[in-house]
C-alpha cells in the first residue's frame, strides 16, 4: 500500500483520483488479499449516519471478537467518535479497542477509503469491491 501514492502525494484518497487510478489501486487492493465489512444507511446528517453505524460496527465486531478497530482522524469529529464508541461498548461490551490514525499514519485506512467510496459509488465501481466483500450491512433494515 505505502507504493501507490504517487510523487507528492502523502496518500491515496480516491475522492481525488482518476477513474483510472481508481481501478489501479483497487486492483492492487485485491491482490493482496483484503477482506472488508460495509455498513451503511440513508441519513441526511453526515454525524447522524456516522453515529448509527459506528454503533452497528462496534455491535457486529464485538460479536466478531475483533480486538481492534482503526478509524480515520477527522479532527473536529474524533471526540464524538470516541463517547459513541464508549456507549456502544457499554452496550455490548467486548474487547474491543479502538483508535483514531490520520491517513498518512496507516495506509490500510487507503483501502477502506476505496472499498467505502466504491460501495457507494454503486453501479460498476460496487460490482467491483463485491469480491472484496464479507459482508454488507444496511443498518436502516432491522
Amino acid at each position: 500500500m505505502r507504493r501507490l501514492p504517487k510523487p507528492g502525494q502523502k496518500r491515496v484518497h480516491f475522492n481525488d483520483e482518476s477513474d483510472r487510478r481508481r481501478k489501479e489501486v483497487l486492483a492492487r487492493i485485491g491482490e493482496l488479499g483484503l477482506r472488508a465489512r460495509v455498513w451503511f444507511c440513508r441519513h441526511h446528517d453526515d454525524a447522524a449516519a456516522r453515529q448509527v453505524c459506528l454503533m452497528g460496527v462496534v455491535a457486529r465486531l464485538v460479536e466478531l471478537s475483533v480486538s481492534r478497530l482503526v478509524l480515520e482522524s477527522c479532527q473536529h469529529q474524533d471526540v464524538r467518535d470516541r463517547k459513541v464508541l464508549a456507549e456502544a461498548l457499554r452496550k455490548t461490551p467486548g474487547p474491543l479497542a479502538y483508535e483514531h490514525f490520520r491517513p498518512r499514519e496507516d495506509p490500510l485506512l487507503w483501502a477502506s477509503d476505496a472499498i467505502a467510496w466504491c460501495y457507494g459509488a454503486g453501479g460498476d465501481w460496487r460490482r467491483r469491491v463485491e469480491p472484496l466483500l464479507d459482508e454488507a450491512t444496511d443498518l436502516d433494515r432491522p
